[in-house]
C-alpha cells in the first residue's frame, strides 16, 4: 500500500487538476476514502481532500470496536462524522455545526456517503442558551469562530443558536460509551465546562480536542477533567501553542 505521505502528494496534484481543469460538479473521493461535494474555494475542503489533517483521528475512529456514540462538536463539512458513520460499531453520530451554509454542506456530504445514523444539530455550545454572532471566514470554514477574527481574515457575521448543558442533556441520549471530538476555534474550554455538567458525561471515555494556548488555559482544563476521572492527556503535534489533545479515562 502506498504510504500516506506519498498519497498526499498524489492527491495534491489531483486537487489542482480538479480545481483548474475538470471543475467537477458532483462529489469527489478524498484521500480519506469519503465522498465530498466540491467546495474548491474553501480551505477546509482542500484539507479534507488531500489529507492535511493526517491520520491519527481518522484511524482512531476506524479502530473503534465496541458499541459507541460519537459526538462531533464543530463538525464542519463532516469528515469525522462520516468516518464515524461508516464504522458499524458506532451506532449513533451526533454532529453539532451552527453555521447555516456549513451545516447544509455537512448534510449533503452525509447523504452522498449514505450515512443514515447521524443527527445534525444546527447549534453551537456556549455558557448559556440563546443566540450569538458567529464570525465566518469566507475562505476557510474551519476558522469560523465565536471569537472576533483578525482584520486580515475575510469575514462576515451570522447569528446562530447556542445551547448550554441543559440543552445538551435534552439532545444527546445517554449511552454506555461516548467519544467526543471538539473543534470550535477557541471555545473549547467553554464547551468542556458545559459537558461536565451533563448527565451523560460519566460515560464519556475519550475526548479529542483542538488546543490553542492563546485561547485556552490547558492546565486549568486538565485539572477540571482530572477531577472527573480523566488521567491521560496525549499531545498530538509539534507546535507548542497549537495542537490536539487525546484525553482519556483509565
Amino acid at each position: 500500500m502506498i504510504p500516506f505521505y506519498l498519497r498526499k502528494k498524489i492527491y495534491k496534484s489531483i486537487f489542482l487538476v480538479y480545481k483548474y481543469l475538470i471543475r467537477p460538479k458532483k462529489q469527489v473521493k478524498s484521500i480519506y476514502g469519503i465522498y465530498l461535494l466540491p467546495a474548491f474555494k474553501d480551505r477546509t475542503f482542500k484539507y479534507y481532500f488531500k489529507g492535511t489533517y493526517g491520520t491519527f483521528l481518522s484511524n482512531l475512529i476506524k479502530s473503534i470496536d465496541t458499541k459507541t456514540q460519537f459526538v462531533d462538536i464543530g463538525a464542519n463539512q463532516g469528515l469525522y462524522s462520516i468516518l464515524a458513520g461508516q464504522n458499524k460499531n458506532i451506532d449513533q453520530v451526533i454532529s453539532f455545526e451552527p453555521s447555516l451554509r456549513t451545516s447544509k454542506l455537512l448534510k449533503s456530504n452525509l447523504k452522498v456517503n449514505h450515512i443514515t445514523n447521524c443527527k445534525v444539530i444546527q447549534k453551537g455550545i456556549s455558557h448559556e442558551s440563546g443566540q450569538v454572532e458567529l464570525h465566518i471566514n469566507e475562505g476557510h470554514s474551519g476558522k469560523n469562530s465565536m471569537r472576533e477574527l483578525s482584520s486580515m481574515e475575510s469575514s462576515r457575521s451570522e447569528t446562530v443558536d447556542v445551547i448550554d448543558y441543559q440543552g445538551l442533556d435534552e439532545l444527546i441520549p445517554n449511552h454506555n460509551r461516548i467519544f467526543i471530538k471538539i473543534d470550535v476555534e477557541g471555545h473549547e474550554e467553554i464547551v468542556i465546562n458545559q459537558l461536565i455538567q451533563c448527565s451523560f458525561f460519566e460515560n464519556v471515555y475519550q475526548i479529542f480536542c483542538e488546543v490553542d494556548t492563546n485561547w485556552i488555559d490547558v492546565n486549568r482544563v486538565k485539572v477540571t477533567l482530572k477531577e472527573k476521572g480523566f488521567t491521560s492527556f496525549e499531545k498530538m503535534g509539534k507546535n507548542p501553542s497549537h495542537y490536539d489533545l487525546l484525553i482519556s479515562r483509565q
